[in-house]
């Protein structure tokens, strides 16, 4: 009896010493007491400072019908919060300062930079104040916006409940290239690569009865050293596209003639080749592409005739190299490497590109040659059958 005495005291002191090592929840928050941030956009005024702005879900205001961005008594699910500051850091705290609740970016999904804040001051200071805020997603989409990034959060989107998820996931539709935070910032710090985001628009629609605003994706802003330097819009952004190692399948119209032929890029696999030839680098580059048939205004055209289906191919390739070229002249004219032409020149040459064209790539790339071939195969005319408009009116003639 005494002896079982003896260990349950012993086994008291035991528990009673560790639990006075272990701490409480002393650091907790409510979620009451937490406003979580789904999006952000980023300005610069015409002071120099930054603009920090934020969009925060209202709970409860989120009993309403998603068209609209529906919310109880007709109010939006969401509000936004601006701030300004010398800094982007400061900025935040002063919108802090503002608010009853504590900002969370633990789940931002989006992060828009204005084009003018991206060409003024560049990327480099917001990926550092970034950074070093550990609960930042890395993960989250990052698109530069033409103009003020505040207005393009604030578009009257009807499809989603908040403007940001619809950014978010066009963003992520093959209408764009997936860019992340981490993207970006390595980019930035690789050398022979710059950074390349997709280009963002807001666009209005005046139907009367249904007014709102979408966002487009009208292209790529091309950088060099984390400044913006232009833009790769229509052809030169397909371009892009064909060239990246993130490539997406797209749609475009070709034409043939009086009639105009809707084609779907399905795959495209990229091949490039540095050499040096008289002190020049050049590139080889070499694409295969799978496309497909979604429309073809030619009715009486006879896709069992090879020669016809090769000629829809000659006609794909041409546009698809010259679209190719289209992005290089406008890559070497502003001195943006955003495919990363320096870095299979370095795997190439490796000792020389150390020594010589690292740090002289700003004024070496611009004097690059380039040749383009394409190879295209047209696997799927989108038929399982004749033409049907054809046959019934060869059947009915």
């Amino acid at each position: 009896m005494r002896r079982s005495w003896r260990k349950s005291l012993c086994l008291t002191i035991v528990v009673t010493c560790i639990s006075m090592l272990l701490t409480g929840c002393w650091d907790r928050r409510e979620i009451n007491d937490v406003a979580f941030v789904l999006g952000s956009g980023l300005d610069i005024t015409e002071d120099g400072d930054f603009e920090v702005s934020v969009l925060i879900p209202l709970p409860g205001n989120m009993g309403g019908a998603v068209g609209g961005g529906g919310g109880g008594g007709g109010q939006k699910p969401f509000t936004i919060k601006t701030s300004r500051g010398k800094t982007i850091k400061e900025a935040i705290d002063l919108l802090q300062k503002s608010l009853p609740r504590w900002l969370y970016f633990g789940h931002r999904r989006v992060l828009v930079i204005s084009d003018r804040l991206a060409q003024t001051v560049g990327l480099s200071p917001i990926i550092d104040a970034i950074t070093r805020m550990p609960e930042n997603r890395l993960t989250a989409f990052v698109a530069i916006s033409k103009g003020s990034a505040l207005d393009v959060m604030n578009a009257d989107v009807r499809l989603e409940r908040f403007s940001v998820e619809s950014i978010r996931e066009v963003l992520q539709s093959d209408s764009s290239i997936r860019v992340s935070l981490k993207d970006v910032a390595s980019s930035i710090v690789a050398a022979g690569e710059d950074a390349m985001l997709p280009y963002l628009q807001k666009k209005k629609t005046n139907l009367k009865g249904h007014e709102s605003e979408d966002i487009d994706v009208i292209g790529f802003a091309l950088t060099h050293n984390g400044v913006m330097k232009t833009a790769a819009k229509d052809d030169a952004a397909n371009g892009v596209r064909l060239l990246s190692n993130q490539f997406r399948p797209y749609r475009e119209t070709i034409v043939d003639g009086n009639h105009a032929i809707t084609i779907a890029v399905n795959t495209c696999k990229l091949k490039v080749k540095s050499t040096m030839i008289d002190g020049i680098a050049r590139f080889d580059i070499r694409t295969d592409i799978q496309f497909s048939i979604n429309e073809d205004s030619d009715l009486n055209r006879n896709y069992n005739d090879i020669g016809q289906r090769t000629h829809i191919e000659k006609l794909f390739e041409q546009k698809a190299e010259n679209d190719i070229k289209k992005a290089i002249a406008i890559m070497q004219k502003s001195d943006t490497d955003v495919i990363g032409f320096g870095r299979y020149l370095n795997r190439a040459y490796p000792g020389k590109w150390k020594k010589e064209w690292k740090s002289q790539w700003e004024t070496v790339f611009p004097k690059c040659e380039f040749t383009v071939k394409v190879d295209a195969d047209l696997f799927r005319i989108g038929m399982n059958r004749e033409n049907l408009a054809k046959k019934d009116k060869e059947e009915n003639g």
